[in-house]
């Protein structure tokens, strides 16, 4: 037997929506960065272009290994990612002071690493990596000869880890309280549902149940008037019984039970009735349905008994139902009313793929099997 594989389990909307946002700034700070590093190609003598192409090459080949990654969120929030994504951001930044170039060319690349420690472990991360690189930076600055004002453009990395962490973490933060509030109003709802089911079943049992009991203790002299109203009674609790039991639509099993109603109430027999399952009504379940009052009708009229069985389960999809008196019996190849019987529940359940059996003999009762295709 082997195990079910489901995939991995759906990541949350917020989860992606934050997702794009970091695949956006890692993109965008590589276009800036090629950008730059475009000119000081072509503008800068000074610059060493080995160094400078290979930090192009590296966040390049970086920024697709995160698009890649990005298929899956968890990743980005591992600390082995944010750990070697920091150590490319601090290459490419670093290489700008070491290739000796007269401007800075790694633009906003090293900020996407803020991003990314911003959707890993929110604020907190995101400003201990704008710190780091903020550290780089004003090393860089006074090893490259820039004055003290210029160092403090690193200062810039502390403001976007800000922004960066508090969108984040707001946006999840509201994206939980918003669960939250879901879960509540579900249970809410749930808990409004129980009430009116319970309220329902409540009028249920007042309005037929204990009236119906009234009537019985007012007529106890008339055992054929109690008889038929234990009877209906029996019935219709029956039938409450099944609703609540099941919420869909009715089906195959509503139906059955509206043809047994149907036929005591006529007939004033009593029919015995379980079925086992129950699925939703189709062209063949319906003439099944048909033949099956047939057949209860005739048992009814001619059987000579005063309670016939009727039992009901599902094969495959299709619907096997069995109707069994005892009563007074005939011989089905003799006598019309047999051949009659036969042929008419035939041809409705053949014209849908069905097929009728009936077994009869004088004095031992019928049975009439009925099913609406695939039944063995």
């Amino acid at each position: 037997m082997t195990e079910r594989d489901d995939g991995p389990p759906p990541v949350p909307e917020i989860e992606t929506t934050l997702v794009r946002l970091v695949l956006y700034v890692r993109v965008l700070g590589f276009v800036w960065m090629t950008l730059l590093v475009i000119i000081t190609w072509f503008t800068d003598d000074g610059a060493n272009l080995v160094i400078v192409a290979g930090a192009e090459i590296l966040a390049g080949v970086w920024t697709f290994v995160t698009v890649r990654s990005a298929r899956n969120p968890l990743i980005l929030r591992t600390w082995q990612f944010v750990a070697i994504d920091g150590v490319v951001a601090l290459l490419v930044a670093g290489a700008s002071f070491v290739s000796g170039a007269g401007d800075l060319f790694h633009g906003g690349y090293p900020i996407s690493w803020l991003a990314v420690a911003a959707f890993a472990g929110g604020m907190r991360l995101a400003v201990a990596a704008a710190v780091v690189l903020a550290a780089e930076q004003v090393v860089g600055f006074l090893l490259t000869g820039r004055t003290p004002i210029q160092t403090t453009g690193a200062l810039v990395f502390i403001v976007f880890a800000v922004i960066f962490g508090y969108t984040i973490d707001t946006l999840r933060r509201n994206d939980a309280l918003r669960r939250e509030a879901d879960l509540a109003l579900e249970a809410e709802r749930s808990k409004r549902a129980r009430q009116e089911e319970r309220l329902a079943l409540a009028n249920e049992l007042h309005d037929s149940v204990l009236q119906t009991l009234q009537v019985i203790r007012t007529d106890a002299d008339n055992p054929e008037r109690v008889r038929y109203l234990v009877r209906s009674e029996e019935r219709a609790i029956d039938r409450l019984i099944n609703r609540f039991r099941r919420s869909e639509d009715a089906g195959f099993e509503a139906a059955l039970l509206a043809v047994r109603d149907e036929i005591e109430d006529l007939y004033g027999i009593e029919i015995r009735a379980v079925i086992r399952e129950d699925v939703p009504l189709n062209p063949s379940i319906l003439a099944a349905v048909d033949a099956t009052r047939e057949a209860l009708t005739n048992a009814s009229r001619h059987s000579g008994t005063s309670e016939i069985n009727l039992y009901a389960e599902v094969v495959a999809g299709h619907v096997h139902v069995f109707i069994r008196d005892r009563g007074v019996g005939f011989d089905p190849e003799q006598t019309e009313y047999g051949r009659g019987l036969r042929h008419s529940l035939h041809d409705r359940m053949e014209s849908v793929g069905g097929f009728v059996h009936i077994t009869s003999a004088v004095g031992e009762g019928t049975e009439v099997e009925i099913c609406s295709g695939g039944c063995p």
